[in-house]
């Protein structure tokens, strides 16, 4: 009997995965990506926490803190929904809003064309690792959570790909268009109207502490103790993903909440709350940054963001360039260098942001 070992174990589990054992492990972004893709083939329908374990489970003897890798999964699934491989949907049997858990979709496969002349790929294949024959699997790029494929010499992707039954998305459909400008005093006030007393007690509540540091979000996030002031927040329930929410406190006793997505949004809850955050910390004159790097070729920048940003941010940034491995931040883009201003007047304007100082 042959004994593995462990590095023997992340290469065979990554080649099994269609990827490259010389570039990624098993617990690298794109390999948990994967792994979720794979995972939601057989199990989807199903909530964001049994995806979540189904990928955990199998990785915790291959790291030391499993936490963090808890993390990089829980982030890994959200691009993937952001980015459009599964889909989030409220269960429809259950008529009260506030009572809805949500359920993620394998979303069939798909592409959308980019400008450039490359096929961003979407969707997964139920049963099987992937929707393309061989030939064309083995050239794919993994990026992160996204996949993309470029068209050699000659080759017409484009029509091949709809021939093997992949839907093409048009770039308008997929990239969601961002709600409507607004000052963030406008967003924080309609939320504060909508907050409604009484909410009774709200067990293992957290929340996002606006006056802990905006470049460091996962420890932005704190249980409730004696906090006072109106934050946004998550809170669970008994089935599905804790549902995200805008909840007033006073010495710790919830006075007034609102659950996200809030009434007639098109958002994700989660969409809706990062915005939220954004604003309270423009409005409390500490803004969320970015940041602006060269790289060794001129014609692009690299944009690196330290807290999340709603799917419609991402999915236009997933469109025009290309996710880097992160640096001391939450994530990075490669973005051409014509493009950065009009991105940098994007993220001040819809979100806020600012850039470093130091």
């Amino acid at each position: 009997m042959n004994v593995l070992t462990q590095s023997e174990l992340h290469r065979l589990g990554v080649a099994t995965l269609g990827l490259d054992p010389e570039a990624c492990d098993l617990t690298s972004t794109e390999a948990i990506a994967a792994s979720l893709r794979r995972v939601a083939g057989f199990m989807c329908p199903c909530s964001e926490s049994a995806l979540v374990q189904a990928v955990m489970e199998p990785l915790k003897g291959f790291v030391d803190d499993s936490a963090q890798l808890l993390q990089t999964i829980e982030n890994t699934l959200e691009a993937l929904v952001g980015y459009g491989d599964l889909l989030e949907e409220f269960e429809v049997s259950v008529v009260a809003q506030s009572r809805r858990g949500s359920l993620v979709y394998a979303a069939p496969p798909s592409f959308v064309w980019r400008q450039s002349g490359s096929a961003l790929l979407l969707g997964i294949a139920p049963d099987h690792r992937s929707a393309l024959p061989s030939n064309l699997e083995q050239r794919i790029q993994y990026l992160s959570h996204s996949r993309l494929l470029t068209p050699e010499a000659g080759e017409d992707l484009r029509s091949d790909l709809k021939q093997l039954g992949l839907v093409e998305l048009s770039m308008e459909l997929w990239n969601k268009k961002a709600p409507p400008r607004e000052l963030f005093a406008s967003l924080i006030q309609r939320f504060d109207n909508m907050l409604k007393p009484n909410p009774g007690s709200l067990v293992d509540l957290k929340i996002l502490n606006y006056k802990k540091p905006v470049n460091y979000y996962p420890g932005r996030w704190e249980n409730v103790a004696k906090q006072t002031g109106r934050f946004v927040a998550r809170r669970p329930q008994a089935y599905g993903n804790d549902i995200w929410c805008y909840v007033e406190l006073k010495n710790g006793i919830p006075r007034g909440i609102v659950d996200m997505p809030s009434s007639n949004s098109q958002l994700r809850g989660c969409d809706e709350a990062w915005r939220l955050q954004a604003a309270i910390d423009a409005a409390r004159g500490n803004p969320q940054q970015y940041r602006i790097r060269n790289t060794a070729n001129s014609d692009s920048r690299l944009l690196d963001c330290f807290s999340p940003v709603p799917l419609w941010a991402r999915r236009r940034w997933d469109a025009i360039g290309e996710w880097i491995p992160s640096s001391g931040c939450l994530f990075s883009y490669r973005i051409s260098a014509k493009e950065i201003q009009q991105e940098i007047a994007f993220i001040q304007e819809q979100l806020w942001l600012s850039p470093v100082t130091r």
